[in-house]
């Protein structure tokens, strides 16, 4: 990691483990409980309520919201939801799943866009294009491009007043006048369900404790840092994306709790050292 990146970061994690976000996801059945467990990793607190009937009165309960574009059975709460938190200055995370492939949903989604100011929008090369060109750019959810136009990328942050996170093999995250390029992470993140929506509900966490760029450009950092560690254990244990996807949890979770007491290479040189920092109090991060 970033010598300058740390501070910044460890101080994001302490600030989460203080203020214990609650982070209102209403995401698609798939990944639902990838996206719960998370916000648990992180340290804040996830509530996954879809109906109509109680999503206003649960994010007004709530520090954050994402709307995830994969529950389209969930538009109506999302725009219920993505009202009262808008109302309440909560920062709101879009994630566009599937409009890259889909006219109803990429018209749902900019429907939303008008009704709800979010404050970032992360999709995948894919589906940020498909916004921005107002037309399908591939086949399905997963990304068909490889290049991003930074141009135009930054426009369009600019244009719709929020921050905007392309995730691809370079992430780029953007508010229209300022540009950062993450190239943390593993290609074994692209191989596992969820990775995109488990960082949409990321973002939410990191901007539920500070609603700012930095913030956001910290969490694609943190959570591609992590990716590489657990990638180079699953690669040491001769695993698969099961493996993977348990130690990128598990990575997330020690780096959240203990930042301050574990050195990330620590995991993949000494476990011993590892589960003995573990072992020492979490009070650790007051200091």
């Amino acid at each position: 990691m970033e010598k300058d990146m740390e501070p910044l970061l460890r101080d994001y994690l302490n600030k989460i483990k203080q203020i214990h976000p609650i982070v209102h996801c209403i995401t698609n059945t798939i990944t639902v409980n990838d996206c719960a467990n998370m916000v648990l990793a992180l340290g804040a607190s996830p509530t996954m309520a879809h109906h109509t009937l109680e999503v206003e009165e649960i994010t007004a309960g709530t520090n954050a919201l994402v709307c995830n574009l994969g529950a389209t059975e969930c538009l109506e709460a999302m725009e219920l939801a993505g009202e009262k938190a808008d109302a309440l200055g909560h920062p709101i995370v879009l994630d566009p799943v599937g409009v890259a492939g889909s006219t109803f949903r990429r018209n749902k989604c900019m429907a939303l866009m008008e009704r709800v100011h979010t404050t970032c929008i992360r999709g995948n090369y894919s589906e940020i294009l498909a916004l921005m060109r107002q037309r399908n750019t591939a086949v399905g959810v997963d990304a068909a491009d490889t290049d991003m136009d930074l141009d135009a990328l930054q426009q369009f942050a600019d244009e719709v007043h929020g921050i905007v996170v392309a995730s691809g093999e370079k992430d780029y995250i953007t508010d229209g006048k300022r540009l950062y390029v993450c190239e943390r992470g593993h290609r074994m993140m692209s191989h596992i369900t969820g990775s995109g929506c488990m960082s949409s509900v990321a973002l939410a966490t990191f901007l539920a404790v500070e609603p700012s760029i930095e913030s956001a450009n910290a969490c694609c950092h943190f959570l591609g840092q992590m990716g590489e560690l657990a990638a180079k254990q699953t690669e040491e244990r001769a695993g698969g994306t099961m493996t993977f996807r348990e130690l990128f949890w598990d990575a997330v979770s020690f780096q959240g709790i203990l930042w301050l007491s574990i050195h990330l290479e620590m995991w993949s040189c000494n476990p011993r050292s590892m589960r003995r920092a573990f072992l020492r109090p979490i009070l650790i991060l007051k200091r």
